[in-house]
């Protein structure tokens, strides 16, 4: 079956870090596959290569045998850093070094899930809107205060691709092959994976408990995003219910319907994750992740800590060391 123009082989390399998510790197490289497959010659080659050029190890314990060590062999056509929680290269100065030697090659640099951090440490973001995992950003704010963090699944900025991970790996590489080989070889792609849709880049990443923004009312969405924005200063739900033009009852029924929750119950557990959020991925003292999430004192983010938790944030940053 034969969709679209043949043309040149892209060759894309994966850097799989240490601990690197399986599932990012799975989104990306299946649709290349079945591009191939649907367009009957090899549009795309890949290649994965690792720090030392030995086995990778995933997250979820499965591993993969590098093809080669990186920075051995000639500059892809795009660049992939993989990463999952675990953002401590086993050479940064060398990683480094290589991965800004490829962007003076000319490749097209990436990064799937938490590979973002290791592109800013290198420098390859500061003129560049990006994006990673949400459970990544308030530590990448807290290391690099200046790049333009978003909170999409995708950015493509200019030769900049970063992405979430997860499925969102599937979105982009997609919104890739559709530029080079037009939007019907990527929605075949994505029936052969029975993918409903293909999102836009610009669709917001989903943090936590909270519901998806793009399929509510907009009443509901505005609501949701004025709480995102207020984490630090918590303001009144009368103020948020004014702001999206309706009144507080109608509100209340609009998340009871779609949250299961009252708005002021909601407003509370979205602090509550993002207070989460930093104790497991920056150093900021308790103190500071209070104000940072309207908890006026220490006794009061503990406690309320606890009762949705189970356990302190003392606790917290004790068992996930």
């Amino acid at each position: 079956m034969n969709i679209g123009a043949t043309g040149q082989t892209q060759c894309i390399e994966f850097l799989l870090m240490d601990l690197f998510s399986m599932m990012s790197v799975t989104c990306a490289v299946e649709p290349l596959r079945a591009a191939n497959r649907l367009l009957g010659y090899e549009a795309y080659t890949w290649r994965f290569s690792s720090e030392e050029g030995q086995v990778a190890h995933a997250s979820n314990g499965f591993s993969v045998v590098a093809h080669e060590r990186f920075g051995v062999s000639h500059a892809p056509s795009y660049l992939f850093v993989c990463a999952g929680m675990t953002l401590l290269a086993k050479d940064q100065t060398r990683l480094n070094v290589i991965l800004n030697r490829r962007a003076r090659e000319g490749c097209q640099m990436g990064a799937l899930s938490m590979g973002s951090v290791f592109l800013a440490r290198a420098g390859l973001l500061t003129n560049a809107r990006c994006t990673l995992h949400w459970e990544g950003q308030p530590a990448f704010r807290e290391e690099f205060p200046f790049i333009k963090l978003s909170n999409e699944i995708y950015v493509i900025d200019s030769n900049r691709y970063t992405c979430a991970g997860g499925t969102a790996s599937l979105d982009m590489l997609l919104h890739m092959i559709a530029e080079q080989h037009g939007a019907v070889l990527a929605r075949s792609i994505a029936n052969q994976f029975q993918v409903e849709r293909i999102r836009r880049g610009a669709v917001e990443q989903r943090p936590g408990s909270s519901v998806g923004l793009d399929t509510l009312p907009p009443q509901l969405a505005q609501a949701f995003g004025t709480m995102m924005r207020n984490l630090e200063k918590p303001i009144s739900i009368d103020a948020i219910a004014r702001a999206c033009g309706m009144s507080v009852r109608n509100l209340e029924r609009l998340f009871q319907r779609y949250a299961e929750s009252s708005p002021a119950r909601y407003y509370k557990i979205l602090r509550l994750e993002h207070a989460r959020y930093l104790l497991l991925h920056t150093n900021l003292p308790h103190v500071d992740i209070g104000v940072a999430t309207g908890f006026c004192s220490n006794s009061y983010l503990s406690a309320s800590y606890r009762r949705h938790f189970g356990h302190t944030p003392s606790q917290e940053r004790l068992r996930n060391r």
